[in-house]
Order: structure tokens, then sequence, then C-alpha cells
């Protein structure tokens, strides 16, 4: 008999049990497929089992006065956790997808983890719990994404993952991609099934979470979106209505929301993709807003844009007079549409989201563009993100989209403090969301500071973009 437990979790400790500490699931609880319980009131600490993974970065630690660096690094669990939709003793799984322990440990982790850490939206708004998985249980294919992702993601949350639970992600992810190639031929067909089509976006869609979890492929990421720009022409351009609105509801903000992010940091031209991006805009998804664009769907019609003309600005190194004046006339409208830009909420963290993906904006814009110090546009845009970040903590729900501003400002940042600023807030958010996306932002900004070490790097992003291997952020 082991050893009771007095500091791990309550279920070892119920069980009379030796706990390693491991969270959020320690390795007894994960072996033996169990709730795994920790008390609400223990003391922040920092996972120091052997072989976790811990982050180290070169810079200035987090002041204590900045609210965020008193958030615990365990503090993943005071975001929900539950209710969830299902009990899982009454679930049954479809076709032939295992039901062995390690599958429902997938499944539990997908359901109490890894779902509401990737939309603003939590539990029972949650459609990553409500829309995707009456379908997933009768979907093999869309059940065996999910469970690619559930542990890819825990694989984040716990480096020490047994070699069976690798064995059955990686062959989850097999599975799923071979019946995604049947999938895929048969949505191309003109008597193809919509829904059919639907549910193969949705599965693509998730292949790029899933590698935005891993946080280490761009190229990966890039095929998948490249696939889900297809499948969108498809649904686009068929007359035929899907019966499942709620996921043409997801699976469109979903694409909107990470074709609009990955147009700004891409190694190629995004011609397609601001067109492909309005058009979906035309998809009735007025409904369905809120997963990750949350009251800004028309701020992310504008990111393409932006993208589009920083991308013409840096091809012209001396540029013609009427190639100039037709980019600040691009310029010129593209600033008044973001300024005059009004949220569509109520929520207050909502709102607040919005508006630093407007003051993102503003900033790639302004710095670009405006004939007055730069350095004076930057100071300003810092304070107002400092203030904004009072009350977006990296705990919020809302962090999950975070990335994409912060890195947006992150290459502006010139000072150690608007740099500290930047890292301080990013690495507990990787701590709480365990997403590998967050990791590789970071990284990504902590080699341009470092390559540019007194100036803002954002001339070196623009001038040598199709030169740098840059990851797709979202």
């Amino acid at each position: 008999m082991g050893t009771r437990s007095r500091l791990g979790c309550f279920t070892c400790r119920r069980r009379k049990k030796k706990c390693d500490e491991v969270k959020p699931i320690c390795t007894a609880c994960l072996r033996n497929s169990l709730g795994c319980v920790w008390p609400d009131l223990c003391p922040p600490e920092r996972v120091n089992a052997v072989g976790s993974r811990q982050q180290t970065y070169n810079g200035q630690p987090a002041s204590e006065s900045t609210p965020w660096a008193l958030v615990s690094a365990n503090a993943h669990h005071d975001l929900s956790r539950g209710p969830v939709p299902y009990a899982l003793a009454g679930v049954t799984l479809p076709g032939c997808v295992s039901s062995g322990i390690e599958t429902w440990a997938l499944l539990d982790h997908y359901l109490k983890d890894t779902a509401n850490r990737l939309a603003c939206l939590q539990d029972n708004q949650n459609p990553f719990l409500y829309t995707i998985l009456p379908v997933a249980l009768q979907d093999e294919l869309l059940m065996n994404s999910i469970l690619a992702l559930s542990g890819v993601h825990m694989m984040q949350r716990l480096p020490q993952l047994t070699p069976k639970m690798h064995c059955l992600t990686w062959g989850s992810y097999t599975r799923a991609l071979k019946q995604l190639r049947v999938a895929l031929s048969a949505a191309f067909h003109e008597t193809s099934d919509i829904d059919a089509v639907w549910r193969a976006l949705l599965v693509v869609l998730i292949f790029y979470l899933l590698e935005a979890t891993r946080g280490n492929d761009p190229d990966a990421m890039q095929r998948h979106l490249e696939g889900a720009h297809h499948l969108m022409a498809c649904v686009i351009k068929s007359s035929a209505s899907s019966t499942q609105p709620g996921l043409v509801f997801l699976t469109t903000e979903l694409y909107v929301y990470n074709a609009a992010l990955a147009s700004f940091t891409t190694n190629r031209l995004p011609t397609a993709t601001p067109i492909l991006f309005s058009q979906a805009l035309g998809v009735d998804i007025e409904d369905g807003l809120g997963v990750m664009c949350g009251c800004a769907h028309d701020l992310f019609g504008f990111i393409p844009q932006v993208s589009a003309l920083l991308w013409d600005l840096s091809s012209h190194a001396t540029p013609l007079k009427s190639q100039l004046d037709n980019l600040f006339a691009r310029y010129r409208g593209l600033r008044v549409q973001i300024e005059d830009w009004k949220p569509r909420s109520n929520n207050s963290s909502m709102v607040l989201s919005a508006e630093l993906y407007r003051k993102s904006l503003l900033l790639l814009l302004d710095s670009r563009f405006t004939n007055s110090d730069s350095g004076s546009i930057i100071d300003q845009a810092f304070q107002s993100l400092e203030k904004l970040l009072l009350h977006l903590l990296p705990s919020s729900p809302f962090g999950t989209t975070m990335t994409w501003p912060l890195f947006a400002f992150g290459i502006h940042a010139r000072s150690l403090e608007q740099r500290g600023l930047i890292r301080s807030y990013l690495k507990i958010s990787i701590e709480i969301f365990g997403m590998g996306v967050m990791s590789t932002a970071l990284s990504q900004l902590e080699e341009m500071w470092l390559a540019e070490p007194e100036d803002s790097v954002v001339d070196m992003l623009f001038l040598n973009q199709r030169k740098l291997k840059l990851p797709l952020i979202c």
C-alpha cells in the first residue's frame, strides 16, 4: 500500500494512495481514469516535477505591482472546468474509435480543460462543447480529431504523459487524416452533402488548432489553412443549406478568426484571404458570434486589409509618387473605419478585448504611415495597452485571443518596460492556457528584440518578412 498523500489531490487522499502532485491531472488519476480534484485553497505554486516544462526567457521579471504577476501558475484551475454536457459513463463512441481508459482520459480532458481554453465563451455557451460533441458522437472523423487535439493539449500540460497516451493521440491524428482525405475527395464532388463539407472544413480547422496548440510547425498550420480556404470557397459557392446551423456558425467564425490573423505573419502574400474573408462574412453568422471574434467580427475584417497594405508598403523600396499616394489613400480610408468602429455588446470583457484589437491595428498603421515621431505614437499606444490589461487579466477566458494583438504590440516595443509588459503577460498566459502558439509568439519576439535591442523591430519584420520563417499567430 502506498503512503497516504498529505499534499496531493483529494482523489489520492481519499484512496489513501501516494500522489506525485503533477497538475492538472496526477499520474495515478490519469492511469486509473479518475477525476483528479485539487484543494480549492492550495497555495499558489509552480509545478516543479521532474521533466516538467518551464519556459525561461531573458529579461526583467514582471513587477509585483503588475496585477497578473500575482496570478498563480496553476490559475487554469480558476478558469471554468464544468459543468460538462455528458456523463462519460453513458457515452458510446462512434465507429471504430477505441474505448480504452486512455480514450476516456482524453475525452475527459477535452471536456474539462481543452474546450474551455479554445473559446471566449465557456461551458453551456461554448460550442466546442455543446455544438461539436453531439456531432462528434455520431461522426468518427470528428471524434478522432477531437481526441488528437485533446491529447496534444494534454502533452503541453503534462510533459510526462505516458507512452500509451502519446500513441493514442497520434494514432487518433493519423486515423483522422486518413478519414479526412476520403471526406475531402467527396467534398468537391457535385453531389456532395453540404453538411459533410462543413464537417470536413471544421475538422481542417481543428487540425489548425492542434498545430497551434503544439506551436512548432507553421508549415503544417499553413497547409491546413490553405485547405480551409478551398473548402470555404466550396461552401460559399454552394446553393444548398446546411441542416446544422450551429455547426455553420462555429465553423465560419473559426475560419474568419484564424484566416484573418494568419494573414499578418504568413510568408505568402494574402491575395485570396481578404476576398474569401469578406465572402465568409456574408454567411449569416450574426447569431453565432462570440466564440472567438467576440463582438468584433467587423474589426477582424480589417486585419487582412491592414496586412495587405503593410505588405505592399514593404515591397516598394522607393515607391513612385502615384504608388505612394495610393498607399496613403488606403491607409486613411482604413484608419477612419477602424477609428469609427463601435462594439455591439454589453459584455465589458468582450468590449475591452475588441478594443485591444482596435488599438493594435491603429498602432500598426500609424507607426508606418504618420509623419510624426513614431516613438511618441508607440509610447502613447503602450500607455493605453497598460490600462487595458489592468482589466483583462490572463486568467480571463478572453486571454485565449490575446496573443495576436500582444504580438502586434510586441514588435513595436522599444523600451525594456514595454517589452517586459508583453513578456510578463504572455508568460503567465502560457502557464494558464497551455497553448504552444503563445510560447512561439514570445520566443519569436525575444529573438527579434535580441536582434534589434535598441529599436522597434517593426521595420525589420516588414522589410524582411519574406526572408523570415515566421509563425502563424492566433
